[in-house]
């Protein structure tokens, strides 16, 4: 096993793609937040991030075979219009989306710069 093929790495990366891909859907709904018709999206993550979290710590008796992954789920909200062109796309949910998930990226992107400047120290010493 090499130093970036552990588990908890695996699933940072897997995060960060994740967290990508929200931004860019979010982003997708702020473009088309005039389109008539359109029909916001959303993408959810954290809860499947979670669960994914409580199986990497396990006793040393245990023997876990499987590779972590994150899976992304994405809904499209057709129930609703915000406008009367059947847009619903809410500007202000979106942008408070767009905060929260590049929080996430940013936090995620300081977890693993961390990981990485203990391994460097420790290769020095």
């Amino acid at each position: 096993m090499g130093l970036f093929d552990g588990t908890v790495q695996k699933l940072s990366e897997q995060t960060l793609d994740a967290a990508w891909y929200k931004q860019q859907v979010i982003s997708n709904n702020i473009a088309n937040s005039s389109t008539p018709g359109y029909k916001a999206k959303s993408v959810e993550f954290g809860i499947i991030l979670q669960e994914k979290c409580r199986c990497v710590y396990h006793t040393p008796d245990e023997e876990d075979d499987t590779e972590p992954k994150i899976t992304v789920v994405t809904t499209q909200e057709t129930n609703t219009n915000q406008l009367l062109n059947e847009n619903n796309v809410d500007m202000e949910k979106e942008a408070l989306d767009l905060a929260d998930v590049q929080y996430q990226y940013a936090t995620m992107l300081d977890h693993m710069n961390n990981n990485y400047s203990m391994i460097r120290s420790a290769l020095v010493k």
